[in-house]
């Protein structure tokens, strides 16, 4: 026959069986179109030659074309029925295609008529395995190591079962076979780095990492777990940049876009985390992890219908699927049903009862009334292996145990976990004092009354906001939830949209509020208001008033008394030790980076004090409506009828009764909404009181 080794190269006559051996040897190259040209040449000579159908085969499959594959493998079956290495193959490549079943019956095939290799019976166990059938899949595993106690391909396999069937132990002692026998196995480093990680063992999963990278720098998976331990420990730049250059290497790597999408939700960027989650689902759209990623981005964007649905779904593909449920149980909480929140916060701890996350969890749903309940005493147990947590978790589990320290007045032990807490968080976070007071001084001199007035030309004349503001943790989110109990009224939460229209106009300058203000023309300050108001009309649900409870748009007063005249502002005020004390002792999610030391959280608070005070000074006596919070806690029913007058509003029996409200609540004050008013916050930090000196002596004790 006349064929060529190249199809470039000039043609030269081969036999039938030199042309076979020569497509072999490009296929074993790599040189996968040479291969399928000379194996075409052959058929062309004899159309039933197995080999050459099952090259063209192999090499389809190497290049992606499953169906090509299938096809050509099946017609070279037809031709030699009884080739055991050809039936071993079909396993491979149909269980590829999806085929399971198919793929299933060619490997027993293969077995009956006499196959007794360890890759023959690791093929059909990956098939099974595939089908849901784990058990039979561990017994062919086995069978091929009795064959072969080396064979790399079914320890490894069998470490991922035992890591699936949640055996860690023996999952790590599989991964270590594999290991001794082939130290530069990445794909079982990689895995044994995966298992570490969830162990919260990052020391050891980075020193498993760093021997993939000493040989291959641009390993996808070794960068990507590498980005997980960086987000663990909310170094988020560096695991930014990880998950990016995983990305790089690999742009299909499903993990490595929804671990991009996590940062971007830690950094307050929902949009961004959603387009990552969507790419993930894109990729892999029956996997768990990608519904539950996508569930996560909408349920911080407050679309808690599709956030559920995206829960369920990841627990549809895997039911147990711990952080799904939990995802669950935080909603069910923001909604006031805590029922729910407990039942699947505890159905989450039976599937993973050695992480702390859902008895962190459940220690919110109920604080502990006795040393004896058994949510505290498990979640007490923990604190001797607190400091093998990751960094995220241990911050989150010592404001927990403080928590129920201060439900059990042991006030002692509860300053402790605060202040470590409180420790850990700051030194994850950039936060500078300084900073904060220069942009005081700039919104005090750039908001004088001429400023205000040149302001008023672009105003939008809506009256739907409502906003409510102040310092954080002083009673903004429980006038809020009085207001949003009105049939008129919907409370739309902690909104960050007025202040980012302006700041994010201007992406390329990065500049804060008020320097943002010079950057931006007459015409376009009102297309930016008239946006705001857009974005009100949408989340209003029809309801002619929408609350913005965001705390700090206090900075804001002016541009909001010039830009929407017609809007209320209600100015939350409570006793500075108080507010500032319990902002010290509550774990925010993305913000209030103040909070976490005692002088710091005291300039802010004084910053605070010198903007209202200015207001005071240059806006009109009724542009600000001020509500001290112990009055509204000890004397309700009046300052409640006085706040619904000043927003415009008739009585209604509801606002008294706020806490039974079932609208989604997206707070720290998230459990003490839940409940009737209570008076027992007042004057709370002098039970600390030895402890914050340092706060004292900042903000000299003054009531707000």
């Amino acid at each position: 026959m006349t064929t060529a080794s190249n199809p470039q190269d000039a043609v030269q006559t081969l036999n039938i069986a030199q042309a076979i051996q020569l497509a072999l040897n490009n296929f074993q190259q790599g040189k996968l179109d040479a291969c399928i040209y000379l194996c075409d040449r052959v058929l062309g000579a004899e159309a039933k030659n197995a080999m050459a159908q099952q090259l063209i085969g192999l090499a389809a499959f190497q290049k992606g074309d499953l169906k090509t594959a299938t096809e050509r493998l099946q017609s070279a079956l037809l031709a030699d029925p009884k080739n055991l290495m050809l039936l071993s193959n079909m396993v491979e490549v149909f269980r590829s295609a999806n085929r399971l079943p198919e793929a299933v019956s060619y490997g027993e095939r293969a077995v009956a008529q006499g196959a007794n290799s360890a890759p023959v019976f690791a093929n059909l166990a990956l098939a099974y395995y595939d089908l849901g059938e784990i058990e039979k899949a561990k017994t062919l595993h086995q069978k091929a190591l009795s064959l072969d106690p080396k064979h790399i391909a079914s320890l490894n396999n069998l470490g991922s079962i035992a890591r699936d069937e949640k055996d860690i132990d023996v999952a790590i002692e599989y991964y270590r076979q594999v290991l001794a026998i082939h130290p530069d196995h990445y794909e079982s480093r990689n895995n044994l780095s995966t298992v570490l990680i969830d162990l919260d063992r990052l020391d050891e999963a980075l020193l498993e990492i760093s021997q993939i990278q000493a040989k291959d720098p641009n390993n996808a998976e070794a960068l990507r777990n590498q980005g997980r331990i960086f987000l663990m420990r909310l170094e988020l730049d560096a695991a930014e940049r990880l998950f990016r250059r995983a990305l790089a290497s690999d742009p299909n790597q499903t993990s490595a876009h929804i671990g991009l999408s996590q940062v971007y939700l830690e950094k307050n960027h929902p949009e961004l985390a959603q387009r990552a989650a969507e790419r993930a689902f894109e990729l892999e759209p029956q996997n768990a992890s990608c519904h539950h990623q996508l569930g996560l981005v909408k349920s911080g964007l407050a679309d808690s219908d599709t956030a559920l649905r995206h829960y369920d779904e990841a627990l549809a593909q895997d039911p147990t699927f711990a952080p799904s449920l939990m995802g669950k149980g935080h909603i069910y909480l923001e909604m006031g049903d805590k029922t729910k929140a407990k039942e699947t916060f505890e159905a989450a701890l039976q599937l993973q009862p050695s992480d702390t996350s859902a008895l962190v969890a459940l220690s919110r749903v109920s604080k502990p009334k006795s040393p004896n309940d058994p949510v505290f005493i498990a979640l007490e147990q923990e604190l001797s292996r607190v400091e093998n947590m990751s960094i995220s978790k241990q911050i989150s589990y010592r404001f927990s145990l403080a928590d129920c320290y201060d439900a059990l007045g042991s006030y002692d032990k509860a300053w402790e976990q605060f202040e470590r807490g409180a420790a850990l968080k700051r030194s994850t976070i950039q936060y500078d004092a300084d900073a904060r007071d220069a942009q005081v001084d700039a919104i005090i001199q750039t908001f004088n009354a001429e400023f205000i007035e040149k302001l008023r030309a672009y105003a939008n004349p809506s009256a739907k906001p409502i906003f409510v503001l102040g310092m954080p943790r002083s009673g903004t989110t429980l006038t809020e939830t009085i207001l949003a109990s009105h049939s008129k009224v919907y409370g739309a939460g902690e909104l960050n949209d007025l202040r980012n229209l302006f700041e994010q106009f201007d992406v390329a300058s990065r500049a804060e509020f008020p320097n943002c203000l010079a950057r931006i023309a007459g015409n376009t300050i009102r297309e930016l208001i008239d946006r705001y108001i857009a974005t009100l009309n949408d989340l209003s649900d029809g309801a002619a008033f929408v609350t913005d409870k965001m705390p700090s748009n206090f900075d804001l007063i002016g541009l909001i008394h010039a830009l929407l005249p017609n809007a209320k502002i209600v100015h939350v005020k409570r006793n500075g030790m108080d507010s500032c004390f319990s902002g010290f002792t509550r774990l925010f999610e993305r913000s209030q980076f103040h909070s976490y030391e005692q002088a710091e959280m005291g300039r802010y608070y004084n910053g605070y004090k010198r903007l209202m005070n200015h207001w005071e000074a240059i806006l009109p006596a009724n542009a600000v409506y001020d509500i001290q919070y112990e009055d509204l806690v000890t004397d309700r029913d009046t300052q409640v009828n006085n706040l619904l007058k000043c927003c415009g509003l008739g009585w209604e029996d509801a606002c008294l009764q706020s806490h039974k409200s079932k609208r989604r609540v997206r707070t720290a004050s998230i459990t003490q909404v839940r409940e009737p008013i209570y008076q027992s916050s007042i004057a709370k930090w002098q039970k600390y009181g030895k402890y914050l000196s340092s706060l004292n002596a900042t903000i000299g004790n003054q009531p707000n």
